[in-house]
């Protein structure tokens, strides 16, 4: 309760000092010690520094941010890319984010070239910031099946001998092997522990890595020097979020006040409505909703006006170049790249894929206001010409008005709200604002009317009651949507990988794995030393056990050690 209460202080009274609350000036900026204190910081660690395509990168990240952010659990979405040195992206995910961090994984596309790309990480409130400040680690990508290197256009050029830096070894992690060498799949045993006088937080990352991976590419980027701070995004401490902008079509001037309906069409499919801001914009948010799904936002028209809705990208879009790497392809080199390219076309041969549906079915079989006053199932009576005389003569709780030259509908009950405010009128979940259409709709498409007779609210709306209409095929029975409206595929946050681990007992089946193991989030006991184990494997060669943690500094460090597998 303390925490929560906690980090609804400190978000008042930034977005007060930044104006989204209480405008103290047009474009308000943040500088000097301000910002550095509210600036949040990731940094992720992946299993290896090499990979091919159609591989898995597997990364964990640290949540290193200033105490203050961190006890208030100040964003909850981490959004991941894998981009190229100009700002490209070829895979973005979002993940469930902590005040200790998150996993995740990002599987390389198989259209990417040979080349050395960056991984970078934010969050919605690094938004506000340059791209600059962003979290970026460089990965090397190998394509064998393209004979093209990734090109440089315009960006700084250096060479990966001038920013090879080798893993430095911590003195306070410890990593015990019950020995160096190992034949094919044999079990290796590792014992981590740590010096009693450093202090760590409850996280450390393990990986076993062919030997020569492990070398990491560190190009200087520019420093956080630009640290304006520009009000258009604002934390995700509850979950996911999607937001915009109201404008008119005419002529883009903001419409503020404008009631904004959203629909998600899932299992159980949910409406949410918000009035846009002073400035036209909204801001809806979506929980810790995983996968994908399709949604429709749509925006009431008042008179002479025609809403526009603009949506924000959920990820970052601004412009950005990083140096640029030559690729190293000296022999020696070359022959790490073969190893690991010959392992992964062998892992994918044999990888099982799960093939998941891609979007989410849509069931009307439950609302999210929960259990109606009365449902009318339609089917239960003789045919009637419209949906109005349904209303008319089935429907006592629904009366239908006329205002001027509008067609409206009022819930008629106990409440003196349902007199003064409308109700929320939905087509299988989807807010219809214009009433002739829903009243003109084809009776025989429709498979039950649905009526809460008590005012709903959300946030600072009121509806006058729900009058909820549900199809029989789920397909908004064909009504006219408003043309203020817009469908979206949007792609919610991203579950957290789990590892398969191998049938050593089948003998049939290679393990060719480039990474023999990966922990992503290991416990230390105390003082204690902490126990692992894993399987060789079935390519012989030299191997880095690697483990990362965080000291109370918020500092990464590093200890590894070498096996052989014969």
């Amino acid at each position: 309760m303390k925490k929560s209460v906690f980090k609804y202080c400190i978000l008042i009274s930034v977005l007060i000092f930044s104006g989204w609350i209480r405008p103290v000036q047009a474009q308000p900026e943040i500088a000097g010690k301000d910002v550095t204190k509210l600036i949040e910081k990731s940094v992720l660690v992946t299993d290896r520094e090499t990979y091919c395509v159609d591989e898995d990168i597997l990364f964990s990240a640290f949540n290193i941010s200033s105490l203050a952010l961190r006890n208030a659990a100040w964003s909850n979405v981490l959004y991941v890319e894998l981009i190229s040195p100009n700002g490209e992206a070829f895979v973005r995910r979002k993940y469930k984010y902590n005040e200790i961090g998150t996993n995740g994984s990002l599987r390389i596309p198989n259209n990417m070239l040979t080349g050395n790309y960056y991984l970078r990480a934010y969050t919605r409130w690094m938004r506000d910031y340059s791209p600059y400040n962003y979290f970026y680690k460089m990965v090397k990508v190998i394509n064998p099946f393209r004979p093209e290197l990734l090109e440089t256009s315009g960006n700084a050029i250096l060479n990966e001998s001038e920013v090879k830096i080798p893993l430095p070894n911590t003195t306070d992690l410890f990593l015990k092997i019950d020995r160096k060498n190992y034949n094919k799949r044999d079990q290796v045993k590792i014992e981590i522990s740590a010096a009693e006088h450093a202090w760590f937080t409850d996280k450390f990352v393990v990986s076993v890595i062919p030997k020569g991976t492990e070398i990491a590419l560190v190009p200087k980027l520019s420093d956080m020097h630009d640290l304006k701070f520009s009000p258009d995004f604002i934390p995700e401490t509850r979950g996911l979020s999607i937001s915009g902008k109201i404008v008119s079509f005419a002529d883009s001037v903001p419409l503020p006040y404008t009631l904004v309906g959203l629909t998600i069409f899932k299992e159980n499919p949910e409406n949410r409505n918000i009035l846009t801001n002073e400035k036209g914009q909204f801001f809806f948010d979506l929980s810790k909703l995983e996968g994908e799904y399709e949604i429709f936002i749509s925006a009431q028209s008042k008179e002479n006006q025609s809403p526009l809705i603009l949506v924000d990208n959920d990820f970052s879009t601004q412009d950005i170049k990083l140096p640029y790497v030559s690729f190293d392809l000296s022999s020696e080199s070359k022959k790490l790249y073969q190893l690991l390219s010959f392992n992964s076309q062998i892992q994918t041969l044999y990888r099982q894929q799960k093939i998941e549906e891609a979007l989410k079915s849509f069931s009307s079989d439950s609302s999210f206001y929960g259990e109606p006053d009365f449902i009318l199932k339609l089917g239960d009576y003789i045919s009637l010409p419209s949906i109005k005389d349904y209303i008319y003569e089935l429907v006592p709780q629904v009366g239908v008005r006329h205002d001027g030259k509008r067609t409206i509908l009022k819930v008629l009950g106990n409440y003196s709200e349902l007199g003064v405010y409308s109700p929320l009128v939905l087509v299988d979940m989807v807010p219809i604002f214009d009433v002739e259409k829903v009243l003109e709709l084809q009776t025989d498409k429709i498979d039950r009317i649905e009526v809460v007779t008590t005012p709903y609210i959300r946030g600072d709306i009121v509806f006058g009651g729900i009058v909820s209409l549900f199809s029989k095929k789920g397909d908004l029975a064909g009504i006219d949507l408003p043309a203020a409206g817009r469908f979206i595929t949007y792609n919610m946050l991203s579950p957290e990988l789990i590892q398969s681990t191998p049938d050593q007992k089948n003998q049939h089946i290679p393990d060719l794995r480039n990474c023999l193991y990966w922990n992503p989030d290991l416990k230390l006991k105390g003082p204690e030393s902490s126990k692992v184990s894993f399987n060789a494997g079935d390519c012989s060669g030299d191997y880095m056990i690697v483990i990362h943690g965080m000291d109370k500094t918020g500092t990464i460090k590093v200890a590894t050690v070498e096996i052989t597998v014969k």
